[in-house]
């Protein structure tokens, strides 16, 4: 590792570190604050909802109705009790703390006030029984207390919310440390990382004897300094090199001395200074705002399926709601090749442009669209907006990928999606749980359009070549021509994303739905396949670099992935869902490397390694198209635990297929014969 790499992890350690400890400390205290104001807050919904129902009893008895002679007491409280959700139970007592008639289920440790309990001057008597708040509200008949309305609230109610609070804290300080992390890496690359690598290539040029090149002159901090004092050697350099070759011609041996000169410039390059070396763009240009482009898309991941499927009428249409997911995924498979051809032609910068605004204006439609057909519409524009900005990035990750250390190079392109996912996943939850999904869309929106403004002032122009390149058609004839290719493809890239699309953004928000869990609790289980795969693709990575086994890599995880979505089997559903979530997301992450660095070893002859990418992500897409109609056609026709059955034998089946065929090339090219 280069010393600015370790000063670089060493800053973000550090800067994580101690924004953790800061958030750590104002959340625990909102959190204490919270639980203070909510406790007389659920102490205030039982006292109205008891001063309600005493009303019209109290009426009653003013009425000149006997006490005992109330009528129709245990229907009017199961009335009473409806009206609120999240009340345990209303009773009514006599003066004694008799029950005379109820409504819910109270607990063992209820006790009706003693007698001779004097009533309050107004309000109710607030007391903590067990794990209910309850209030009792006087009832009195001709000047003398008569009974009690008792109305409970479950203190399970403020431990929910409590819990809920937590959680989303906790998410919300994961999304800080990551976004903290991304934008650290960013700053420090493009403002120390990327000066020093300047500096040491500039160093090496003159060193090989190169002094027509000097440095940028509006570099800041010690690099800066380092460069400014080489232009001036270099400018030095050049002034002295003139003054000997005029002295040179000077001399009363010009002859020999030019000759001289001439074998000393055959070695060295002199001369005006007019090239530069820039900083380079490097891998840290793409990552913030991919990062950021993903966390705007991955908004709505946790309810993309729940809102298509009440814009579909219910659940009489699951297949309806499968179909917004498919046109974003096929979208993106469409545009994918056509993506690579910007990146090729126009480079980077013009490609990333060319994404982000019909990201925009897709965001914008799902957010407003009044059917399923017009979700459906206004997601394949994201889709295909996606399509291009991901390809762009990652066709630029693996131009700056160092010789050696391709995986974990490519990595960092699976590591930024995958931090943008989580992210977008768990805030995207917090936000729909609060704002609701239409607006949920729009901040998508707004966060889109930002990331142009970054785009447009941190990536270079230009950066593509308008040389003539082979036709599309003929390009992936001979990229799925090469059978290395096209086994990796079938058996490896297209079942992944069949699994991925189909269970985790598919069948998992509406299995987790099943189990009754709240809107941000399903963005909190979905976010778990994000949280396992960021540390699973490193340790991917290294494996494929350190063995150069990238394909039994591949074919291990898919057989963790294909055991992990066959927990049904043994264990519970509120077990089995989140355990398949963990074991996906792990193995996701173990193939996602692997996979993209198998490519510059495989692309050969007229297609490079852009393309081949193109053809593979293109070939990702097919899958994530297929996955899930699959998933809800399975769930129409055999329910969620039959579906995540199959869709684990299909990955056991194809990545055991895919571990013979690299078995079966290493036997025959170990063979002899």
């Amino acid at each position: 590792m280069t010393p600015d790499r370790r000063l670089i992890g060493s800053v973000v350690t550090l800067a994580v570190l101690l924004l953790t400890l800061a958030v750590g400390f104002v959340s625990h205290a909102a959190l204490r604050s919270f639980e203070a104001e909510l406790k007389p807050e659920l102490e205030r919904e039982a006292t109205i909802v008891g001063s309600i129902g005493a009303q019209t009893l109290q009426r009653a008895l003013d009425l000149g109705v006997p006490f005992d002679g109330l009528s129709g007491l245990d229907e009017y409280l199961t009335t009473l009790l409806a009206t609120q959700p999240g009340l345990a139970y209303v009773l009514l007592t006599d003066a004694g703390g008799r029950v005379v008639a109820r409504a819910g289920e109270a607990q063992a440790e209820f006790r009706g006030l003693p007698p001779g309990s004097a009533p309050p001057d107004r309000g109710a008597v607030t007391r903590l029984l067990g794990r209910s708040y309850d209030a009792a509200q006087p009832l009195l008949a001709n000047g003398r207390l008569a009974g009690w309305v008792h109305v409970g609230i479950a203190r399970a109610r403020l431990d929910t919310a409590l819990g809920d609070m937590r959680w989303d804290v906790l998410v919300v300080l994961l999304v800080v440390l990551l976004a903290t992390a991304e934008f650290l890496r960013f700053i420090l690359s493009r403002t120390v990382s990327a000066p020093i690598a300047m500096v040491l290539r500039l160093q090496a040029r003159l060193g090989a004897g190169d002094w027509t090149v000097r440095a940028p002159g509006d570099i800041g901090a010690e690099a800066g300094r380092v460069a400014r004092h080489l232009n001036v050697l270099v400018r030095r350099m050049n002034d002295r090199w003139e003054r000997l070759c005029w002295l040179a011609a000077e001399s009363s041996a010009a002859r020999r001395t030019t000759a001289i000169l001439a074998e000393v410039g055959g070695k060295l390059r002199f001369g005006a200074a007019t090239a530069t070396e820039g900083l380079g763009a490097g891998a840290a240009s793409a990552r913030l705002p991919l990062f950021l482009f993903v966390f705007a898309e991955q908004l709505s991941t946790s309810f993309n399926p729940l809102h298509a499927l009440a814009l579909a009428g219910g659940d009489s249409g699951v297949l309806g709601a499968a179909l917004p997911i498919a046109t974003f995924v096929a979208a993106v498979a469409l545009a994918t090749p056509w993506g690579g051809e910007i990146v090729a032609r126009r480079g980077p910068r013009a490609a990333m442009m060319w994404g982000i605004l019909p990201a925009a204006i897709g965001h914008l439609g799902a957010a407003l669209a009044p059917d399923v057909a017009s979700f459906a519409v206004a997601r394949a524009v994201c889709g295909a907006g996606y399509a291009i900005v991901t390809i762009a990035c990652q066709v630029h990750l693996a131009q700056e990928a160092p010789r050696g250390r391709v995986a974990r190079s490519l990595g960092g392109f699976t590591a930024a999606v995958m931090t943008g996912a989580v992210c977008g996943t768990a805030i995207g939850a917090v936000l729909a749980d609060r704002l609701g999904f239409r607006l949920t869309y729009g901040v998508s929106m707004l966060v889109v359009l930002g990331i142009a403004l970054l785009v447009w002032a941190q990536f270079a122009p230009g950066g593509g070549s308008a040389a003539p390149r082979a036709g599309l058609w003929r390009s992936a004839r001979a990229a799925f021509a090469e059978p290395r290719f096209a086994v990796l493809v079938v058996l490896a890239a297209i079942p992944a994303k069949v699994l991925l699309g189909g269970f985790i953004f598919f069948l998992a928000p509406l299995e987790l739905r099943e189990l009754g869990l709240s809107q941000a609790a399903i963005g909190r289980n979905v976010m778990l396949y994000g949280l396992c795969m960021l540390p699973a693709i490193v340790v991917g990575a290294w494996i494929a670099d350190r063995s150069g086994r990238g394909g039994l890599v591949i074919a291990a995880a898919g057989v963790l992935n294909g055991a992990g979505l066959m927990l049904p089997l043994w264990l519970a559903p509120d077990i089995a869902l989140p355990g398949a979530i963990i074991a996906t997301g792990v193995a996701q992450g173990l193939a996602a490397a692997p996979m993209l660095a198998i490519i510059p070893d495989i692309a050969r002859g007229a297609v490079g390694s852009a393309a081949m990418l193109s053809f593979l992500r293109l070939a990702e897409r097919f899958g994530s198209v297929v996955g899930p109609p699959a998933a809800a056609s399975l769930l129409a026709l055999g329910g969620g635990r039959q579906t995540m059955l199959v869709l684990g034998i299909l990955s056991l089946a194809t990545a055991i297929g895919y571990a013979l065929a690299l078995l079966f090339r290493s036997a025959r090219r170990e063979d002899p014969a």
